[in-house]
């Protein structure tokens, strides 16, 4: 989720070893305050979020002539850009820089003895409402992005959307915009932030697939401390929904998984939600899923500051044994001071339950109208096959040809969404799974 600039090398570098440092520049409405900060500068905490919450920058000063808290007290609501230039860091004469982003001067604090003062800036808008004016509104025949884009365009912010299009038919909204988008986000399996003006709503799924921008040891934490759990509780292969039709309120469950909800193995998560239709039911499965799935394998520590290890890239782990393996990166804390920090917040890269709504399908003509069964020879039409009946099944190509069904929509279990399972008779074909209605005659 963040970019760094990688600068060339400096003329004269390579005649003399220089030790590696991180510098801060410091922003306040737009105007560059490094030389004044410079005599009482502390330490620049930034704190970078995959999802759920903004970014925060937090500045600590010592203020023993009180100049801070008397002729220098900054406002809040100020205008607070940040950045990190990490000089000499791979080797001599390489620096790379971080850009923090853009934030708001939300809290100010002052402590004695000694006297020390500490800013606080979060990367929202300086408007109150954002967070804390409750906004009763019923958006209807909407899309996840459209409330977003309504969102933004009432602060002044730009959208980032990189998620699919979502279609809700009716939503109620009680909570403040900051509040409710976030929430709406994560009900729906999406990640949100703000960061440089912009609400950033994507797809981690996505991210996670990403290539790995560096490998971690465990020399790579600093002396060797870190934390890692791993647990089973929490853990799911697949849910079963259950919610109320809008039409009649008459309950309806459907399950959707990585695996047959009866086979040997499964972890069924059940939920009661409110839903619009069975892809809203699927949508919201499948985020809850992922999310609970996200904290089996965690590690958390400090490390040495890497400028390529920020919120949403993801990293390999490696000399951990059977805890080896990808990583999406949640939080990243860099501290610059008197020394540089890093603290890491990351979880292993499970496999994801994903919802793709099927594309419709044009109308079977009138004259078809048997019904099969168990037992009956078809022509498969060729397509696809999958390894179960269940929504969110993997499928695979398969062949047009005769073939026949060895198990149809009223077996035990049957998931519905490809509700026969055909096998092939002769080489002409090679389908042997599970097929959507409508695929063969």
């Amino acid at each position: 989720m963040r970019t760094w600039k990688h600068s060339p090398q400096r003329k004269g570098a390579m005649m003399m070893s220089n030790a590696r440092k991180a510098e801060t520049t410091l922003q306040f409405n737009g105007k560059n305050v490094d030389t004044s900060l410079k005599e009482y500068l502390e330490s620049v905490t930034y704190t970078d979020v995959a999802s759920g919450s903004s970014d925060t920058l937090s500045i600590s000063l010592q203020d023993i002539d009180q100049k801070w808290m008397k002729g220098w007290y900054p406002k809040k609501g100020d205008v607070v850009k940040g950045s990190i230039k990490f000089l000499d860091w791979d080797k001599d004469g390489q620096d790379k820089s971080l850009s923090c982003g853009s934030f708001t001067l939300d809290e100010i604090k002052f402590s004695g003895n000694p006297m020390t003062a500490s800013f606080s800036c979060v990367s929202s808008p300086a408007s109150e409402s954002f967070k804390t004016r409750e906004r009763n509104k019923t958006w209807k025949n909407v899309t996840i992005q459209g409330i977003a884009k309504e969102i933004a365009k009432r602060y002044s912010l730009k959208l980032s959307y990189s998620g699919p299009s979502i279609k809700i038919k009716s939503l109620e909204q009680s909570q403040a915009d900051s509040q409710f988008l976030y929430s709406l986000c994560e009900s729906y399996g999406l990640s949100m932030k703000v960061y440089k003006n912009k609400i950033v709503i994507y797809d981690q799924t996505t991210m996670e697939k990403k290539k790995a921008v560096c490998t971690l040891k465990m020399t790579d934490f600093v002396d060797n401390s870190w934390d890692v759990t791993d647990s089973l509780y929490g853990v799911y292969t697949g849910a079963r929904i259950s919610y109320k039709s809008s039409k009649d309120s008459k309950e309806i469950s459907v399950y959707t998984g990585l695996k047959a909800e009866k086979a040997t193995g499964s972890r069924v998560l059940k939920i009661n939600e409110t839903a619009d239709s069975v892809s809203d039911a699927y949508y919201k499965a499948a985020a809850k899923v992922n999310k609970s799935n996200e904290s089996a394998t965690t590690i958390s520590g400090s490390i040495w500051p890497n400028p390529k290890i920020c919120a949403g890239v993801t990293v390999t782990i490696s000399g951990f044994g059977r805890l080896d393996g990808k990583y999406f990166v949640d939080k990243s804390t860099l501290d610059v001071g008197s020394g540089t920090k890093q603290k890491i917040e990351i979880h292993k890269c499970q496999k994801r339950l994903v919802y793709k709504p099927k594309a419709k399908k044009a109308a079977a003509p009138a004259s078809s109208g048997k019904t099969y069964k168990k037992g009956d020879t078809v022509n498969f039409h060729g397509g696809t096959h999958y390894v179960s009946s269940y929504a969110g099944a993997k499928g695979y190509s398969a062949k047009a040809g005769p073939a026949k069904i060895t198990l149809d929509k009223t077996c035990k279990g049957n998931g519905g969404a490809h509700p026969y399972h055909l096998v092939h008779t002769n080489s002409a074909s090679n389908v042997y799974g599970w097929v959507d209605e409508g695929t063969f005659d």
